[in-house]
């Protein structure tokens, strides 16, 4: 079982960031709807060579990373990127990027 205490804020955000954005339709969901201000769930699965059910569980996993939301609009949903945790994703991934850039001077592990 993962042990939660031994890892930062930062690392635990990004893991759960990195994980959604991990599979292709997720990637192509969120660059389909950085497009529009909002976009009917029928028109997302339009995009993706996928079953309905499966784009909603796409859309579920996005969800719950924080990176869409979700409103009802008459029988359907309606999704919409959520600009500012778009944002704070791409900051935080920079800085971890930063602090592991391969340029950087590196010490010994051990002796």
């Amino acid at each position: 079982m993962l042990d939660i205490k031994k890892y930062t804020g930062n690392q635990t955000y990004l893991a759960v960031l990195l994980d959604a954005l991990s599979h292709p339709a997720r990637l192509l969901i969120v660059e389909h709807l950085a497009e529009y201000d909002e976009c009917p769930a029928g028109k997302i699965s339009e995009k993706l060579p996928l079953s309905k059910s499966t784009v909603s569980q796409h859309l579920t996993k996005l969800k719950e990373a924080g990176l869409i939301t979700c409103s009802p609009y008459g029988i359907c949903q309606h999704y919409k990127l959520e600009d500012e945790r778009v944002i704070e994703a791409m900051e935080t991934l920079q800085l971890f990027l930063k602090s592991v850039n391969a340029k950087k001077d590196h010490r010994k592990c051990c002796g």
